[in-house]
């Protein structure tokens, strides 16, 4: 069940920071272009909202994790010490960047690149800290030497798969929001996909086991994509956005899915063992009653927003 939670909310983070990474990148391209563009405009507006709901919606997969990977995650933290800290000034940063891209013209295009380098940090150091949670042998080592980074085979191919994933989120959530050209975005999407397939790749040559969560699901994350693709391809080539978008995210959702769970494969097998305190432990009855008084605090939230723009 944790560790269908943790894929759950980790898929539901990946679609808000994907916008806010893949959105800021767009933005500075635009603002350096000087180019008059609506979807530009739109996203540049969103972009400090999305942060915000990406990091809070990051809250419940961090706790996951470290719930199922404990020793790997804190060994791995500790390794990379303060280099791994960094994040969180970076996230900052990158916070108020998007804020100064949002109010002030004058300073947007500085402000724009630096906010795309700020998010580019915490993704690489995110994938840097899964490949140092995996590679066990090499703990020792690194410590004797008081290496604070780690370089791992797999970093730069992780890191190009879930950029090119995030240009394609960004283009889908941008397409249902924006009066924009579908067809750019449509073009986005399908340069993200192609970067996607480009590190996967990469990361199998490497050794990494696509199939360790079983072959069922490398099938489909294939099948997926290559139906998401085609979405695509059909949405950039008419004006008829409707029928095709729907397709694209249909495809889309799939294709997050499938990825996260042959992404989490590998460390399917190191998942820890319950503590013997908590292999008796309950916790159902609190879960489900902070599950309903959450879902009527927000009813009550949506509820009085409706009401007050009525």
């Amino acid at each position: 069940m944790i560790q269908f939670l943790y894929l759950a909310t980790l898929g539901l983070h990946a679609v808000f920071v994907g916008y806010v990474a893949a959105g800021t990148v767009y933005v500075a391209v635009q603002a350096v272009r000087h180019a008059d563009d609506p979807i530009a405009d739109a996203t540049r507006v969103r972009l400090p909202f999305m942060l915000g709901v990406g990091i809070t919606a990051g809250v419940a997969p961090l706790l996951f994790v470290q719930l199922l990977h404990q020793r790997r995650f804190y060994t791995a933290n500790l390794l990379l010490g303060p280099r791994w800290m960094a994040v969180v000034p970076a996230l900052v940063v990158g916070f108020y960047a998007l804020y100064v891209v949002k109010q002030l013209p004058r300073w947007r295009v500085a402000a724009a690149i630096v906010g795309s380098a700020c998010f580019a940090f915490v993704a690489w150091s995110w994938s840097e800290l899964h490949d140092l949670m995996l590679a066990d042998a090499r703990w020792a080592e690194i410590y004797a030497a008081g290496e604070r980074t780690f370089i791992g085979a797999g970093v730069a191919a992780r890191f190009a798969t879930f950029a090119g994933g995030m240009a394609t989120l960004f283009a889908a959530a941008a397409c249902w929001q924006s009066h924009g050209p579908a067809r750019r975005l449509a073009a986005i999407a399908l340069a993200g996909r192609a970067l996607s397939i480009g590190g996967g790749a990469w990361l199998v040559a490497r050794g990494f086991d696509a199939t360790a969560a079983g072959a069922t699901w490398p099938i489909v994350l294939v099948v997926a994509t290559v139906a998401d693709i085609a979405a695509w391809a059909v949405l950039a080539a008419t004006p008829r956005r409707d029928g095709a978008l729907t397709a694209a995210t249909a495809t889309g959702v799939v294709v997050l899915a499938a990825a996260l769970v042959v992404r989490e494969g590998p460390r399917l097998a190191l998942v820890e063992p319950d503590h013997p305190l908590a292999a008796g432990a309950g916790g159902a009855v609190a879960f489900a009653i902070a599950a309903i008084l959450g879902t009527l605090a927000i009813a009550w939230i949506v509820r009085t927003v409706r009401t007050v723009q009525e």
